[in-house]
């Protein structure tokens, strides 16, 4: 990892659900977004694309290529345990998690249990799809729609400009 770069970590859930209603769609949108991001220069880090399902791995991605098939390939159930697994209990950077939030009760649990023990503002979760759990709430918690807002500032940026997607009142 470069210097003063973030290592960020785009986890994509791949469980039956998000095949539903175009979420696999905004999904690979969303990681060209990111991608684009940061090659532009809005924020410095390097991303590590991990694909879950009841596993997690980091896939095999040059983010100049299209994103890989298998991030299209929804079917399963995710798993909380295969992300702490993957990422070891703490992970060095940030996590960006894109998922409809329609998972066990046991992995609710286990996500809060996680989040709790990591340092304040690591993880970053965007809700995919108009039918994505209403429960999942908080100020780590951001539509698709706002997932800019969920970049902002939370990523080192590369230069001292830093962009204000959250107040985007137009005063014209």
């Amino acid at each position: 990892m470069g210097s003063g770069k973030t290592m960020l970590y785009l986890i994509c859930d791949l469980s039956g659900s998000m095949a539903e209603g175009g979420k696999r769609l905004l999904v690979r949108g969303i990681v060209r977004a990111v991608e684009q991001y940061v090659r532009l220069g809005y924020a410095a880090a390097d991303i590590k694309l991990v694909l879950w399902k009841a596993n997690a791995a980091i896939a095999d991605w040059n983010q100049d290529d299209e994103v890989p098939a298998e991030l299209l390939q929804c079917s399963g159930s995710a798993s909380v345990d295969a992300i702490t697994e993957l990422l070891d209990e703490k992970p060095s950077g940030r996590v960006l998690l894109l998922t409809d939030g329609w998972w066990t009760s046991e992995n609710d649990s286990a996500l809060k249990k996680w989040k709790q023990a990591l340092p304040l503002d690591t993880i970053h979760i965007i809700k995919i799809g108009g039918d994505a759990n209403p429960r999942l709430e908080g100020d780590d918690v951001f539509s698709a729609e706002d997932f800019f807002s969920a970049l902002d500032g939370w990523l080192t940026p590369t230069n001292q400009d830093t962009f204000n997607f959250k107040n985007n009142d137009d005063k014209r």
